[in-house]
């Protein structure tokens, strides 16, 4: 892994046989370049589009730093350069809940409310 400073531009996505390499899109956010090595065909028997699994995953990222709670809806949303209200249903998709408020709080509150 490396780690990016600031970019003026964006940099595309690289590969070679085995690896494809990717590449944060934002220029204005620090970045980090991650390798993985992903099987040449899918289960068609058709290799996949480097470009098409590199925002795929990077999109899968951005979901699971949601869902562990390191960002928030509207950061992730501005990471993968999508509208909140676009970012939430493919947060709600892949079963990561847009609203993540712990029942003892909202009991506490009502509680509150009702007094």
């Amino acid at each position: 892994m490396r780690h990016r400073g600031r970019r003026g531009t964006r940099r595309a996505w690289q590969h070679d046989e085995t690896t494809v390499t990717l590449c944060m899109m934002i220029a204005s956010v620090r970045t980090l370049t991650v390798s993985v090595e992903v099987p040449l065909s899918t289960g068609d028997g058709t290799a996949p589009d480097p470009a098409t699994v590199g925002s795929e995953l990077r999109l899968l990222w951005i979901i699971e730093q949601v869902r562990i709670h390191r960002i928030g809806v509207g950061k992730g949303a501005d990471l993968a350069g999508m509208p909140r209200a676009a970012f939430m249903q493919t947060l709600g998709a892949h079963g990561v809940p847009v609203i993540d408020y712990p029942v003892a709080d909202l009991q506490e509150e009502l509680a509150r409310a009702g007094s």
